[in-house]
This record gives structure tokens, sequence and C-alpha cells, in this order.
């Protein structure tokens, strides 16, 4: 919480908007997630479920000055702080409202990190829903699905009864089947008559994927980098290939003066070959014209 903007750290995600590195930036940011959503400031715990509670798009930037995250990790980062936040809310409920039988014993038990006045809502709303024992013991799927579910004689509603009630019976079958001690069936009878096709999260793919979202949205293994990232590495490659046009520009700059250097070369050579030819020419007529000469004087002396 204390890192500072221009220090925040870069994570990149898999084409789901899951994290996937790096693996240490990747644990650190589910920590810094749990404890966004245990910190009653962001997720006050007096709203009955993870949807109501207000503010996600300040979280999301709170959360996106710490982090760089792209828009594509939306969808995880929420479910990430949903089953947080829900965890926390059992915690409490297990640890300090089902060990103890009264209302004051309860509020003594009050954890730290909840305001009073927050576990007092809390503490008047599970004593009033289903979720409080029966007999001592935590109730089971069946029975809260069974409570939920219940309707009044007379009244009207709007969606139908049968399907609900077959599940309720059977359920109860399979509940009796377990009670009998000959019985091999071991499973939980909401679980075996929902079935998987309850689940909102898509299976096998982790946080973040839900099978509401079309397949070709979650399938494939391409990467999803922040647009800081991008940005980043846009400039970086840009950078690096303007340095080495640079280095392009001034190697070819040198083989031009190093070229022009041996064609000067070449042309003086040129010229002082020239220049000895030319002196050796001149020289050669000159030493015969004086032989000649000499030869001429010395015939006609008497």
């Amino acid at each position: 919480h204390a890192r500072k903007f221009e220090d925040r750290v870069a994570i990149y995600c898999n084409d789901k908007g899951q994290p996937i590195g790096p693996k240490k930036a990747r644990n650190k940011l589910t920590r810094f997630l749990g404890t966004i959503a245990h910190d009653y400031n962001w997720a006050p715990l007096t709203y009955t479920n993870w949807q109501k509670v207000p503010d996600k798009d300040r979280i999301w930037e709170y959360i996106n000055s710490k982090y760089i995250l792209p828009p594509e990790s939306y969808d995880w980062v929420m479910e990430t702080l949903d089953v947080s936040w829900r965890g926390f809310k059992c915690r409490l409920i297990r640890d300090h409202y089902y060990p103890y039988d009264t209302y004051e014993k309860r509020l003594n038990s009050r954890s730290d990190n909840v305001p009073e006045d927050h576990f007092k809502l809390l503490l008047k709303y599970w004593a009033s829903t289903p979720t409080k024992k029966t007999n001592g013991e935590v109730p089971s799927k069946r029975k809260l699905f069974e409570r939920t579910r219940s309707r009044k004689e007379g009244k009207t509603y709007a969606k139908p009864f049968d399907d609900t009630q077959t599940k309720i019976q059977e359920m109860r079958r399979l509940e009796a089947l377990e009670a009998d001690e000959s019985s091999e069936c071991q499973k939980d009878q909401f679980d075996e008559v929902m079935g998987d096709g309850r689940a909102v999260r898509k299976r096998l793919v982790g946080i973040g994927v839900s099978r509401k979202k079309p397949q070709e949205n979650v399938a494939g293994n391409s990467l999803i980098l922040p647009k800081e990232v991008m940005e980043y590495i846009k400039s970086a490659v840009l950078a690096n290939v303007q340095k080495e046009l640079s280095a392009k520009r001034e190697e070819i700059a040198k083989e031009k003066e190093a070229h022009a250097a041996r064609v000067a070369e070449t042309e003086r050579a040129t010229k002082e070959q020239e220049m000895r030819d030319d002196l050796a020419t001149q020289k050669e007529p000159m030493t015969l014209d004086v032989c000649f000469c000499t030869c001429t004087i010395t015939a006609e002396r008497p």
C-alpha cells in the first residue's frame, strides 16, 4: 500500500485476463487484493453479497495505482476480491458467531478488523437468516436450499415450484440413503442433485473466467500486457532501432570517408607516377642531343 505510483509493478496476463507473471509480483498482487477485501473502508461486510459492494471502479483505480494491469484482468481482480471477501465473512461467522449462544457473547468476541457498528449489523443479519445453526449444527446446503425456497400458502408466485419441489424431494431421498448404515452413498445430496451446472465459474480455467463468456474469449495461449508496458516496449524498440540506425549511419560515413581516402591516395599515387614518367621521358632526348653535339665539335677540329 505504501508503493508510489512511479514504482508500480507491471503484471502480464494470459488471454483470459489471469495474471501469469512475474511470479513474485503475481503472488504479492494476490495478497494485496486480500488486504483490500478485508478492509472495511474498501469492502464493507455489511452487504449481503459482493455484487452489492459499491465503488468497484474506485477499487480498480486504487489497485492500478500500485500495479500496472491490463483492462482484460478486471474480471479476475473482481472475482479474486469476491472470493477473499466471502471467505473473510465465512471465517467471522465460524469463529465469532457459531461458538457462542448469546448476542452479548458474540458481540464481545468481535474481531478487531471489523468495526463494532458493522459487526452489530452482521449479528442481526446472521440471526435473521437461515445461516444460523440448527441444533448446534451448521445447516447443510440441502437445508439452506429448502429453507430459502419455502413458499407460503395462498401467496401467488411468478415462477412455478414443481421443479424446485422435485429437487428437494430427491435431496431428501439421498439424505435418507446416507442415513442408512448399509448404504454406500457418500455424496453430498445438494451437489448430487444440482450438479456442476450451477457453477458460474468455468471449470478447469481458474478465477476470472465465466461460463457466460463466449468460448472464443477463453481459448488460446496469447499474452496480454498492460498498455503502459506495451508503450514502454514500443519506446524501447524504437529507441533501439534509432540507435542501430545511428550506428549504421556512422559506419556508412566511416566507410565513405575511408573510400574517399583510398581514392585520394590512388589519385595521388597515379599523379606521382605520371610525373615520374614525364621526367623520365624528358631526360632521355636531352642526353642524346648533348652527345651528338659533342661528337660533332670534336670531328671539326684540325
